[in-house]
């Protein structure tokens, strides 16, 4: 059972964590340093998480549920909303966690999360998918398929890949966004225009496969 000073340490330890993984990442990070940004041993990291790897994917863990804490897929809608209210309010999540904020360290472990996003190799993918990709993909395929009335399940999630894909390139490829379009570059202060163009234009695909299935077939 853990004690009130326990969970003092944990807290110290996976706050170090954050800062020290995001200035080195994974690789570089040691314990030594950890340890010492937290003021307490070795035998603190084992005991807490077990080994340097573990901690880690805490740090992301825990780094995602604050960002959607922050910012949840379902804020602001109700069992009446309609799909293209939760839509927006989806896509608007997504953005405004992708979004650059001020602190360094966040952005970092942003960073660090898009590459085990990525790098689907990783031993640390699990903590995308178990946390982040699993839960988003269900809920916005729930969301499009009203919007696709009659539509097969692969249409509706090469829809959904549509969504994200988009959400993912506005929040993961700035740079390359900012070389094409500074003006196009993703921050806090035009997540609201990015969300609302995305809806707008993944809406008037859907309308458009709607309307292709609805046609008859040409002899």
């Amino acid at each position: 059972m853990c004690t009130p000073q326990d969970e003092k340490t944990r807290t110290r330890l996976l706050h170090a964590a954050k800062v020290v993984f995001a200035s080195d990442g994974l690789e570089k990070a040691t314990v030594r340093k950890i340890i010492m940004l937290a003021k307490t041993n070795i035998a603190a990291v084992n005991y807490h998480f077990g080994s340097k790897e573990n901690l880690y994917v805490m740090v992301l863990r825990d780094h995602l549920e604050q960002r959607l804490r922050r910012n949840p897929r379902d804020g602001g809608v109700h069992a009446l909303s309609t799909p293209r209210e939760r839509l927006r309010v989806f896509v608007r999540s997504e953005l405004a966690r992708l979004a650059c904020d001020d602190d360094p360290v966040s952005t970092r472990l942003g960073k660090l999360l898009a590459r085990e996003f990525i790098q689907s190799s990783s031993r640390y993918f699990h903590v995308i998918i178990d946390d982040y990709c699993g839960p988003s993909y269900t809920m916005l395929v729930d969301i499009l398929k009203p919007l696709l009335p009659g539509a097969e399940r692969v249409v509706v999630a090469r829809c959904a890949a549509s969504v994200l894909g988009q959400c993912l390139l506005y929040g993961q490829a700035k740079d390359v966004i900012s070389a094409m379009s500074p003006a196009m570059v993703l921050n806090p202060g035009n997540v609201d225009a990015v969300a609302e163009f995305i809806v707008e234009f993944t809406l008037g695909g859907m309308e458009r496969l709607n309307v292709g299935r609805a046609m008859p077939a040409l002899s």
